[in-house]
Parts: structure tokens; C-alpha cells; sequence
């Protein structure tokens, strides 16, 4: 296939005239040179090389296999996809190596057959689940196996993210993606709450999941001192757990070294409107994370005795609020706040993200100090 050679620096520019002009071949894609150049391929219709509308860039003879396939659509015959054209996914989740995908009824009998395109597609991953809608007292994702690379349909997975892995399960634990940078604003928050306070913190994290936002804090060196951590679900716990021990025993030191051991390491699976009633719970906590959306502000007032007194503190959390009642969420935190003798040094109240027409996911952050 006939290709135009062009300086690597050029490429884009090159390729944006090749289309323009409709010059560019799709059968195959740029090809990197060794003398520092990429070679672009042309179709039939571009203008031949002596043309001095490539500016003297030569033109090379290079055998090319041709583009694979890129989006498991092209996995399926080309008339059924068509049939059906409105009606495919559009989108999945992936978590470790499982997909999750919701499918239609009206594609529901070409399930197997859109697991198996999906698994040719997509090389790392193991398992396809159909996701049928949350169900249970935790709100967990009922998850369909719609095909297996291995024959194996255990949903239990690992992620990477921000440099540390996470056990998860998606038909046991809710875990979101999609909240990585409100975890690495934890990780901010924490680093100046650390700084003010000259010394490595206490965490607090009743609904805490798998531990995502544990991940990161216990990633950084010399951040935390120790932690009170659980969550309701049983499953979430035993994650948790696995999680925990990992992240803690590759933790370092400033220098690099193995980091002292953390202390208090408490982990409950148990409601956290009922910590409180544990004295060994009460005033240890210099950041207190509240990750209940639905019910976040209204715990607050519950939840602060386990913050240190007489000192900075961080309570960060993220709540659901009616759009048209943000001011009332807003002035609902600062009361659980001061019924609790607590003075707002510093008070942000921000959106996330949409969650319905009406309704935002909203994170809420404030600096106080507790009198005694």
C-alpha cells in the first residue's frame, strides 16, 4: 500500500490534510519508521508523488495487514447489527477483568453472543455479566454471567487505581470509578490537615466499602498514624479487611522505609449511628469521612463525638440534595455542627455531579474545631 513519509513532528498536521482532502486510506493505520518519520497510508484517489503538494515528503511501498476490528459490534454479522442497530449497548462498566453491561429485552436472546464479541474485543477481560438492576437491603447489582474467557463466573476482582490495588465484587459491594477524583481530594485534604497538625493522622471511615478512599490514604507515606474503619455489609467488610491488611503492609516511611505500626487499627461491621456507644471510639479522629449520599447530613450530628476535641478536624462527606434545597442541606450541616459545640473554620459545599433532574451528588467539607 502506498504510503506518504513524513518527520514525526509533522504527522498530525499531515493527517488532517490527508482527510480533509479524503487522501487518507482506513484500511490500515500510521506506521512508525525508523529514521524518525511515520508513514501515512493513502487510497487511490491522492495525488501522486511528483505532486508538489507534498512538498517534496516522499512516498513508500509498505505491506500493511489490515485494521482489526475497533468495537465489539464489529464482532457481530453485519445484517443482524443492523437490524438491531438502536437497540445494542452503548456502554459497559468494567471493574478488574469483569464487564458489566445492561442489555435490552429486546436483544436479550443475543446476550451470549454479544458476551462472546465483547470477550474477542476486549483481550483482558475474563467475565461478562448482564447487570439486572440493584436489589437487597445494600442496594448491590444483581449480575447475570453472560460469558466466561475460563469458564469461571466468581465476580470477585481486583482494580488498580492511583498506583494501589482494591479487591472488589460488584454482586456484593457497590464500588465506583467514577468517584477516583473525590478520592484524590481526600488525599489533598488530608496532606494539609496533616501539615497543620504536625502530626500523622487518624482516620475515621464508617462507610468505608471495599475501602477506596483507605487506599489512598494509606498509600502516602507518613499520612496516617492509625484508623476506625467498617461498613453494614457483611461482604464489604471481609474486602475491607483483605484490603486493609495489604495496603498497611507495604506502607513506607518518608524516607522509604517500612512505616511503624498503625495504631488504633479498629475495623467494625456495624451500623455507625452505633459507634458512639464505644468509648474506645470516641474523641480519636482527626478526618471523618461520611459517604452515605441518602443519608450523609442527617448522620452528621451523630457521628461527630468521634472527632478529636479542641483541635483542627476535617469532616468530609457526599450527599444527594434536592437542587432546590441546597442552601437548607447546606445550613443543616453547620447546625449538626454547632449543636456539637463545634466552630466552622473553613466550609465548602460543592457539586460532583448531576444525579437526576432535580437532585445533585454534592460533597461537603468542613474544617472545625470542637470545644470540649
Amino acid at each position: 500500500m502506498r504510503h506518504l513519509s513524513v518527520p514525526s513532528a509533522q504527522t498530525q498536521q499531515w493527517l488532517d490534510i490527508c482527510r480533509t482532502q479524503h487522501w487518507s486510506s482506513n484500511e490500515a493505520g500510521v506506521t512508525h519508521l525508523e529514521d524518525g518519520r511515520n508513514a501515512i497510508p493513502l487510497n487511490d484517489s491522492a495525488p501522486q508523488e511528483t505532486d508538489q503538494v507534498w512538498k517534496n515528503n516522499p512516498h513508500l511501498e509498505i505491506e500493511t495487514q489490515p485494521k482489526g476490528p475497533t468495537h465489539w459490534l464489529d464482532h457481530i454479522d453485519e445484517e443482524l447489527a443492523e437490524t438491531h442497530r438502536e437497540d445494542w449497548p452503548r456502554s459497559y462498566e468494567i471493574q478488574g477483568d469483569v464487564l458489566i453491561v445492561k442489555i435490552e429485552e429486546t436483544v436479550w436472546d443475543y446476550g451470549e453472543m454479544i458476551a462472546d464479541a465483547m470477550l474477542t474485543q476486549l483481550p483482558n477481560i475474563r467475565l461478562v455479566c448482564a447487570d439486572m438492576g440493584v436489589k437487597g437491603e445494600f442496594r448491590v447489582r444483581e449480575l447475570y454471567p453472560l460469558g466466561s474467557r475460563d469458564g469461571t463466573v466468581e465476580t470477585r476482582t481486583r482494580i488498580r487505581e492511583s498506583g494501589y490495588l482494591l479487591w472488589v465484587d460488584p454482586s456484593k459491594v457497590y464500588f465506583s470509578a467514577r468517584l477516583s477524583n473525590e478520592r484524590i481530594e481526600t488525599l489533598a485534604s488530608a496532606k494539609l490537615l496533616c501539615g497543620k497538625l504536625g502530626h500523622p493522622l487518624v482516620v475515621c471511615d464508617p462507610y468505608a466499602g471495599v475501602g477506596p478512599s483507605m487506599g489512598a490514604l494509606l498509600n502516602e507515606p507518613g499520612l496516617l498514624q492509625g484508623y476506625f474503619v467498617g461498613d453494614l455489609n457483611p461482604d464489604a467488610v471481609d474486602l475491607l479487611s483483605l484490603n486493609i491488611e495489604y495496603l498497611a503492609s507495604r506502607r513506607k516511611d518518608k524516607r522509604g522505609n517500612p512505616a511503624a505500626p498503625l495504631h488504633p487499627t479498629e475495623l467494625h461491621c456495624r451500623d455507625a449511628l452505633d459507634w458512639i456507644h464505644d468509648t474506645n471510639n470516641l474523641n480519636q479522629t482527626d478526618l471523618l469521612l461520611v459517604n452515605l449520599p441518602h443519608h450523609s447530613i442527617e448522620h452528621i450530628e451523630t457521628l461527630l463525638p468521634l472527632l478529636k476535641r479542641n483541635q483542627t478536624s476535617v469532616l468530609r462527606g457526599w450527599a444527594i440534595v434536592e437542587r432546590a434545597e441546597r442552601e437548607e442541606s447546606e445550613e443543616a450541616i453547620h447546625r449538626a455542627i454547632s449543636s456539637a459545640n463545634g466552630t466552622v473554620e473553613q466550609f465548602t459545599f460543592k457539586e460532583v455531579k448531576g444525579f437526576s433532574t432535580t437532585k445533585s451528588f454534592m460533597c461537603f467539607e468542613a474544617w472545625i474545631n470542637l470545644s470540649a
